[in-house]
C-alpha cells in the first residue's frame, strides 16, 4: 500500500480541516516561528491522528524559510520512501516548479489549495471530468502550446466546476504524464 503523506504550510494556509484526513495518511504541519499561537480547533482535530502527526516548528526567519524546510521534508520523505504520495497544502504557487521537477522523476506529488482535494482518488470528484477532459483535447486540432492557455480551455469546457476543481483536473494530466511541459511549452501525449 502506498504510504499518503500531507505537508501543511500554516503560514500560508490557515483554515485546515483535518477531519477529511484519510485514516492511513500521515501529516505534518508546518508552522512558522512567529507564530505564537496555533489554532486551537487545528490542535484539536489534530490529537486522533495520534502519531501519524508531526508538528514542525521552522527554524529561524527569513524570505521562504518555511517553504524550504517544506521542500526539506519532501526530499527526505521521497528518498526514504520513493513510492510515497506526497501533496504539499499551500497556496503558494512557489511549490509548483518542485512538483514538476519531482513528477519528472516519476514520483507522485503535488500541491493543493484545499484539502478536500488532497487524496480524493477522482481528484475533482467526478471521474467524468476528467475523462471528458481527455476527450475534448483528444478531439482539439489545436491544442494550447502554454499552461496558460491550457487553464483557459479548461475553464470555458467546465465554467461549473470551481477553481481548485479545474486546477485539480489540470494536475491530473501532468501527473499522469498526459501532458508534460518543457521551458514552458506543453507537450500532449493523449
Amino acid at each position: 500500500m502506498t504510504k499518503r503523506v500531507l505537508f501543511v504550510d500554516l503560514e500560508n494556509v490557515q483554515k485546515v480541516d483535518l477531519s477529511t484526513v484519510p485514516a492511513d495518511a500521515y501529516v505534518m504541519i508546518f508552522y512558522g516561528v512567529t507564530q505564537k499561537k496555533l489554532p486551537e480547533g487545528l490542535v484539536v482535530q489534530a490529537q486522533p491522528l495520534g502519531d501519524r502527526l508531526k508538528w514542525v516548528k521552522i527554524s529561524g526567519q527569513g524570505p521562504n524559510a518555511l517553504d524550504f524546510h517544506i521542500a526539506f521534508y519532501l526530499g527526505q520523505e521521497l528518498t526514504n520512501s520513493p513510492s510515497s504520495e506526497c501533496v504539499v497544502l499551500s497556496g503558494d504557487t512557489g511549490f509548483d516548479p518542485l512538483m514538476r521537477h519531482l513528477q519528472a522523476f516519476g514520483r507522485a506529488c503535488r500541491r493543493v489549495v484545499s484539502l478536500k482535494n488532497a487524496f480524493s482518488t477522482a481528484e475533482c470528484g467526478d471521474v467524468d471530468h476528467f475523462a471528458r477532459l481527455v476527450t475534448l483535447l483528444r478531439k482539439e486540432k489545436a491544442r494550447p502550446s502554454r499552461r496558460k492557455g491550457l487553464v483557459g480551455k479548461v475553464k470555458s469546457w467546465f465554467p461549473h466546476l470551481t477553481d481548485d476543481a479545474r486546477l485539480t483536473l489540470m494536475q491530473r494530466l501532468f501527473d499522469e504524464s498526459q501532458v508534460c511541459e518543457v521551458e514552458k511549452l506543453l507537450t500532449y501525449d493523449l
